[in-house]
């Protein structure tokens, strides 16, 4: 990709060149039809995916690239094409989704305009949602057939940034801080004695971060210096922000330090406003945080393991009175999605980086981290992280809920019992919490598994584990909580009905699933538990989030729309 003072550069030399001189693989030139508003949107479509198939570039709309002489080749762009309107149209004609950004650039004392369209590189192939597609081969974009296609998926899997070497003196890159974080965590995790022992250099050579003398990626970002990680790794960033509202924020930091370090940074902030719970249990008076260690350290960790380095962007970890929220630059890759990240097998975008983090004992490369941070919340009766694709970002929730004192028991009384209940169970537990029923339809839903397995999941946690009880037959079926369940929550529930949601727990759910999908009156009501006019007035309160609501009677329906 370009920056503005390279694509002025390039148009102060245009009164002796013609700007297709200067195009190349991640740069072209496009004239505006403005004749035809729609075609011009259909051209930043079609150079999106090409782009984005050859690794990335700029195409910049408004100069003519066969014309000479600077006032005769800019044409420019009207004044009243919006930027937030086309990242939408592109958004939602890409597949999977692509949001390139844009700058302008104004000439002539202000009275041109000439746009420019940054297309980040991903994880291709990209295609309109029709099926179209082409990809960027020197200054051509051409038809991406089923060979080039090919050719692209046998070598991507030889592409990792991240095992690129870096041919300097490690030495001057290495970070004896980092280094240190990195044995705290090891000892902690309890690693190999023998590796502890190592010196820093053998350790490194031993896992493979020093190869034939040379750092890589992966180990810079790992024992880096910040200033030799900002020079060499510029799009590794993080940032923290202390919110007061969705726009405004009390306190901030950013950095470009190692993982270890960052890591470091961003918890000790997080501790800083994390209520912690004492539940007293004998002689022993365990203490419970709102956001469980283990839940936002995984969570951290897979941020910057599986982030795309390739693109621009910063881990962003924002903490609202009511929720965190942490972001990382990259798409799910690999056929993992919101709906089936519990369990899908691992995928790794940065394979060398994952790999020393696994032999570091950082994280578990058999996809339990994410199982981890499900089940560290589970157990304390909280709801559930909340995964999203936001764009070229992946975005995770955690809504702040107190400790379930008697959730917790539950969970020790099984495991005491002889019948320690998993992550899938949890969950059905936990929709249970805050709904007086469940099938297997949305046992399946909500464990992320397929009906048949959901089956077999409520028949054990009513034959074997008697939490449940069944009611009707067949097609018709659905489960309650037993009575020994309801004994076990007392402190918390009463047999004939179960508390609600909170309301604003209810207003994140609910929030986050319209973003996916649109949702009816009816399925909000199995969602929360709420009568038909409590919905209407829930949704009522959604308004000034972006959320429509479209038809009557039977047929309303109701959307996000973020534009609105």
């Amino acid at each position: 990709m370009k920056s503005k003072s390279e694509i002025m550069d390039i148009i102060s030399k245009l009164d002796h060149h013609v700007a297709d001189d200067f195009e190349e693989q991640d740069l072209d030139f496009k004239q505006w039809n403005h004749r035809s508003r729609e075609d011009n949107v259909k051209t930043m479509i079609s150079y999106a995916v090409c782009m984005a198939n050859g690794g990335g570039g700029s195409v910049v709309f408004g100069v003519a690239d066969k014309v000479q002489g600077i006032n005769q080749a800019i044409k420019g762009v009207p004044f009243d094409i919006g930027i937030p309107e086309l990242q939408k149209r592109i958004y939602e004609k890409t597949d999977p989704h692509l949001t390139p950004s844009f700058d302008d650039i104004f000439l002539n004392n202000g009275s041109v305009r000439i746009l420019i369209m940054n297309v980040f590189p991903g994880m291709p192939p990209y295609t309109t949602t029709d099926g179209a597609a082409t990809i960027r081969q020197g200054k051509d974009c051409l038809p991406f057939t089923g060979t080039l296609r090919r050719q692209m998926i046998d070598t991507s899997g030889q592409v990792d940034f991240t095992s690129e070497v870096i041919y300097e003196d490690w030495r001057t890159l290495f970070s004896h801080s980092a280094m240190e974080r990195i044995r705290e965590f090891m000892s902690r995790e309890r690693a190999d004695h023998n590796l502890l022992a190592l010196s820093d250099e053998d350790l490194l050579k031993s896992i493979g971060g020093i190869k034939n003398g040379y750092f890589t990626n992966a180990t810079l970002l790992l024992v880096g210096k910040p200033d030799a990680i900002e020079r060499l790794i510029p799009q590794h960033k993080w940032s923290f922000r202390k919110m007061l509202s969705d726009t405004d924020y009390s306190n901030r930091d950013d950095g470009t330090h190692a993982i270890p370090v960052a890591l470091y940074e961003l918890e000790r902030y997080i501790s800083v406003d994390n209520p912690m719970v004492t539940l007293e249990s004998g002689l022993v008076h365990p203490e419970f945080s709102t956001y469980p260690t283990i839940a936002l350290r995984e969570a951290l960790l897979n941020a910057f393991g599986h982030r795309d380095y390739r693109m621009s962007g910063t881990i962003m970890l924002k903490q609202f009175r009511d929720k965190l929220v942490l972001t990382n630059p990259g798409q799910f890759i690999g056929g993992i999605t919101p709906h089936n990240i519990l369990h899908h097998p691992p995928v790794a975008r940065n394979n060398h980086l994952m790999d020393l983090l696994d032999r570091l004992k950082l994280v578990n490369r058999s996809n339990l981290g994410v199982s981890r941070i499900f089940r560290s919340l589970l157990v304390e009766g909280k709801e559930p992280p909340i995964y999203r694709e936001v764009g070229s970002n992946i975005e995770l929730t955690f809504i702040s809920s107190p400790l379930n004192k008697g959730f917790k028991n539950l969970v020790k009384q099984m495991v005491d019992e002889g019948n320690p209940i998993d992550v899938d169970h949890l969950l059905i537990l936990q929709y249970l919490m805050r709904h007086e029923q469940v099938d297997s339809v949305i046992a399946a839903e909500v464990s992320q598994r397929s009906i048949q397995q959901a089956r077999e999941l409520l028949s054990k946690m009513f034959n074997d584990f008697i939490l449940l009880e069944s009611v009707g037959r067949g097609k018709g079926r659905y489960y309650t909580l037993s009575r020994k369940a309801y004994e076990l929550l007392k402190e918390n529930m009463k047999y004939e009905r179960q508390q609600s949601l909170d309301k604003e727990a209810v207003k994140i759910r609910v929030l986050s699933i319209l973003k996916e999908r649109t949702l009816t009156n009816k399925e909000i009501r199995q969602l929360t538990g709420m009568n038909s006019k409590q919905v209407q007035r829930l949704i009522k309160e959604l308004e000034p989030d972006g959320v429509e609501v479209k038809g009557r009677g039977a047929g309303t329906k109701y959307l996000y729309n973020p534009s609105k």
